[in-house]
Order: C-alpha cells, then structure tokens, then sequence
C-alpha cells in the first residue's frame, strides 16, 4: 500500500499513512472500533506529521473511512503461506520450474514457502518416479515435465483458494 489517499478525487502525499493504519488495525481488532472510529483515530494519528486544512477534515474522514474498509476486506482474506515443493535432482527442468513458480508468486504478491527437494529417497515418498515434479500443498500436480506458467498459475491459486 503506498502513502497516498485520494481526497476528491485527488491523489494526496500522507506521511506516515502505513504505520497508522496498522496501529487503527491492531485498535479495531482489540476494541473493536467501527470505520468511523477508525477513521477518526487515524485522522487524529495523520495530523499529527501532517497538514490537514480545516476545510477538508469531513474528506479526509471519508477518505480514511473507504481506506480502513478497503483494508479490513483485504485483510479478512489472509491466508496461510502456500507450501511448493519442487521434487528433483537440480536439473534444467526444476529450475525452470522454480522460476515460474517465483515469478508468478512475485507477480501476484502472495506468499509462499518454497522447497526444493532433491533427495530420491524423499522425492519417492511423494510417489514420483518422474522429475522434474512440482507439488502444492500437499498434491503432485506435475511429474516429468515443464508444465506452463498459465497452468502452474491455476493449480497455485486453487491451492489457495481451498486454505
């Protein structure tokens, strides 16, 4: 999230904005504040560092209103980190596996915990008898092949979508 707000319309500069939506955040969940009260302390925390004319401070309260629900709908939708395993010995293959999968965690700015095994004896655990093999979660989605940046994305966020 950037330091910056729009006010009528405009894209206005708060310094400090990050830090005090994550104190209005850790406030809403112990004392359970509504967005308006939320809003406020957050206006009461920004004017602090910050000039807020007079005339604007009813905008300024909508703006951080909108803002403080944005962020509790994307917040309600956090999740635990993906695991991916890439099962092979550190071929051409699982790496370039490897690349698609960080790209496309980078891209979308999800988190994930990433391991690449190399051990045949762990790789046989998970049944493949093929590498390179990409496993999410705990499924094996891909044994012996390259599978494509677009199917990869699919199996990443179907993952997700089940946690």
């Amino acid at each position: 999230m950037a330091n910056i707000i729009k006010i009528k319309g405009r894209p206005i500069g708060i310094f400090g904005l990050e830090l005090a939506l994550a104190k209005v955040r850790t406030l809403a969940k112990e004392q359970g504040l509504n967005k308006k009260e939320a809003a406020a302390f957050l206006l009461e925390t920004i004017e602090k560092k910050n000039y807020i004319p007079a005339s604007t401070r009813n905008d300024y309260l909508k703006a951080f209103e909108k803002l403080f629900e944005q962020d509790k709908q994307n917040n309600s939708h956090e999740t635990e980190p993906i695991t991916v395993r890439i099962l092979g010995p550190g071929c051409i293959g699982c790496n370039q596996i490897e690349k698609l999968v960080l790209e496309i965690l980078s891209e979308k700015g999800v988190a994930a915990d990433i391991f690449h095994i190399t051990d045949r004896d762990e790789i046989h655990r998970f049944g493949v008898e093929k590498t390179p093999a990409l496993v999410i979660g705990n499924t094996v989605v891909s044994a012996g092949k390259i599978p494509s940046k677009a199917q990869i994305e699919q199996w990443l966020f179907m993952q997700q979508n089940r946690s």
